[in-house]
């Protein structure tokens, strides 16, 4: 069940980004969109949460998430290239340059599912109201697209109102503002982080002390009448559908008794104090590739911090 919940945060990340971005390109890192408020009514970065601000998994943090682009750090990043956006169109006589603005709301939603679901559900109250369900807190994109014509032109640096790498005389970055803003924000992107978070989860769920936990949480199961024996396994095969537009009474009840005998055992206290501790290990052992990774990461995030701050005192 981690592997396919994980993959389908990725999902809606990622066509949240492909709609925020129009002709952006595909294998960016996840966006959070779209919610239409001004940029001047942007929390500051300070109150933005990087982990659970609920549940079991309250305040919960790996080692890796350092070295990784994380939701806050990707919502961060669109509101820059946005910004970049708008203000190249400016330039051009395009004041009232129309993609959706990325949503705080949904970024902080994002982190609270990538944390709060990496052992499967913790949080109570979500079991109590969504079951397995996703909250209805990430909210389907909008997609997006420049207008045709001029907007699309100069978007995009190529069409038929440019010549030359000009309009009306007035030269285009390369690439149109997308290029411009791809220069400037480049993707944050940390494959080799993220691809050892994943190795490394793998190999937690093997560890001594995980499996004595799910254990027993598989017992507290059986005892509440449910026959589960992994907190992350199929639940297709238990006759839960989470792509069903509501959940049902069973759900809720069994999501309810998984979080509460998570609680009892402690599975998520132990699951991520051995996943951390393996995090450090992998962490040593990969140095050079994770702080070369990191530092260019880092570096367009700083940037792209002092773009958001800007747009957010308007």
């Amino acid at each position: 069940m981690l592997r396919s919940a994980r993959r389908a945060v990725g999902a809606v990340a990622l066509g949240a980004l492909l709609a925020g971005c129009g002709t952006q390109h595909a294998g960016e890192p996840p966006q959070v969109i779209t919610e239409n408020s001004p940029a001047s009514g942007r929390s500051p970065l300070s109150e933005l949460p990087t982990a659970p601000t609920g549940g079991l998994a309250r305040g919960l943090t790996l080692p890796l998430a350092e070295y990784e682009t994380g939701p806050v750090d990707t919502y961060v990043w669109q509101v820059a290239v946005q910004e970049q956006w708008r203000s190249c169109m400016a330039r051009y006589g395009i004041e009232d340059f129309g993609p959706p603005p990325t949503s705080e709301v949904s970024a902080i939603a994002q982190v609270n599912l990538a944390m709060g679901r990496r052992y499967g559900l913790s949080d109570v109250e979500q079991a109590r109201k969504y079951g397995y369900h996703l909250p209805d807190d990430l909210p389907e994109p909008a997609h997006w697209e420049p207008e045709p014509g001029l907007e699309s032109s100069l978007f995009t640096g190529s069409g038929p109102e440019v010549e030359n790498g000009t309009h009306r005389g007035k030269a285009l970055p390369q690439g149109g503002c997308r290029g411009e803003a791809q220069r400037k924000f480049p993707t944050p992107r940390t494959p080799e982080a993220q691809e050892l978070a994943l190795t490394v989860f793998e190999q937690s769920r093997k560890d001594a002390r995980v499996v004595a936990a799910v254990d027993k949480w598989s017992l507290c199961m059986k005892g509440k009448g449910f026959d589960r024996n992994h907190p992350i396994e199929d639940l297709g095969a238990f006759g839960i559908q989470v792509s069903s537009p509501t959940a049902s009474d069973e759900e809720i009840a069994q999501a309810v008794a998984d979080v509460e005998c998570k609680k009892s055992t402690r599975l998520i206290d132990i699951w991520s104090t051995q996943e951390s501790g393996l995090q450090e290990k992998a962490i040593k052992a990969s140095a050079s590739a994770l702080t070369n990774e990191k530092n260019l990461k880092d570096s367009t995030i700083a940037k792209a911090r002092q773009a958001y701050e800007k747009a957010a005192q308007g």
